[in-house]
């Protein structure tokens, strides 16, 4: 039983690791949107909905991130 609950653990782990990506990718977006908008700030309309399709996308994988997870946990 001991064994199982060490293989959870490392499975835990690996399946979290993403998430520390996400974490880099979110701020990159961003960080590109501030940016850009100094740039050229009478796109900031486009710009924004760009980086929102973006955040949805990363957000997306987070919560299958989390999907799975939940199914290790179950299981």
């Amino acid at each position: 039983m001991v064994f199982i609950k060490a293989v959870k653990s490392l499975a835990f782990a690996t399946a979290l690791l993403p998430l520390g990506g996400c974490a880099v990718g979110l701020g990159l977006i961003f960080a590109a949107l501030l940016r850009s908008e100094a740039y050229s700030p009478e796109l900031s309309s486009v710009l924004f909905g760009r980086a929102m399709l973006g955040f949805a996308l990363i957000e997306t994988f987070l919560v299958v991130v989390l999907a799975i997870v939940g199914l290790i946990y179950i299981f």
